[in-house]
């Protein structure tokens, strides 16, 4: 089970479930197609708890990217197009 965003402080940041992936990204074209992407400076990689998370959401059928630049990002978003 995942929990959603987790609240705030005082109208502050609002912070999710350590390991949940940065981006949920989803398509307007009706196709109900969601997928998931983590977002990482180059160089660093996913933390334990995110790659734990991210292996529940593939077991679920859901596709986790990592991306590292921008192009790594629009080049996964060029994948799920039909």
């Amino acid at each position: 089970m995942q929990e959603g965003p987790k609240g705030s402080l005082g109208g502050g940041p609002v912070w999710y479930t350590a390991g949940w992936p940065d981006l949920t990204v989803y398509r307007t074209d009706g196709t109900r197609r969601l997928w998931f992407a983590e977002l990482k400076q180059p160089g660093n990689r996913p933390s334990d708890t995110q790659l734990a998370c991210h292996a529940r959401l593939r077991a679920a059928g859901f596709r986790v990217t990592v991306a590292f630049t921008l192009a790594d990002l629009l080049a996964a978003e060029a994948q799920e197009r039909p």
